[in-house]
């Protein structure tokens, strides 16, 4: 049974169309020991043929150590939010590369967290954190990894 009505997705169609760049969704999952992880993929698979710019990668949590130590995943399930750049090379050939700005959801991204999924593919596509000038000077004086997280629960 499909969780999003025909009324979202078509919404979500809409607002995808805004999209700039290209984004990845990579998903971190495993089929034992992960009671939320079947509903995120479901959400994942009905979200990522809405917009032509969105691609989803799945990786198994216990099996795929590289990726998971690469996006630094720290429980599952998880969801990477990353830009996918092109850029082309002294010799000319295209290539994509990645750009990473660290956004992680962890859990089921469902009632208000389902929008900030969808804010977070359109700001990562952007590629512009549509920070006021004062919030990026203070943010240019921050020297040091800064580990942010927001906790929410479902209400």
């Amino acid at each position: 049974m499909a969780l999003l009505k025909d009324s979202d997705r078509a919404a979500l169609r809409e607002t995808f169309t805004e999209m700039t760049a290209r984004v990845r969704l990579i998903f971190f999952t495993q089929a034992l020991g992960c009671e939320t992880c079947e509903i995120v993929g479901q959400i994942l698979d009905e979200v990522t043929p809405l917009g032509e710019k969105i691609e989803l990668v799945k990786y198994n949590n216990a099996i795929d150590r590289d990726q998971v130590a690469h996006y630094g995943i720290a429980r599952i399930p998880a969801i990477a939010v990353v830009r996918l750049e092109a850029t082309a090379p002294d010799d000319g050939a295209l290539a994509v590369t990645e750009h990473d700005y660290g956004i992680r959801f962890y859990g089921v991204p469902s009632g208000y967290e389902f929008m900030s999924l969808i804010g977070a593919i359109l700001d990562v596509s952007s590629g512009d954190s549509q920070l006021s000038a004062p919030s990026r000077t203070l943010l240019a004086q921050v020297t040091e990894p800064t580990h942010l997280q927001v906790f929410t629960t479902p209400t």
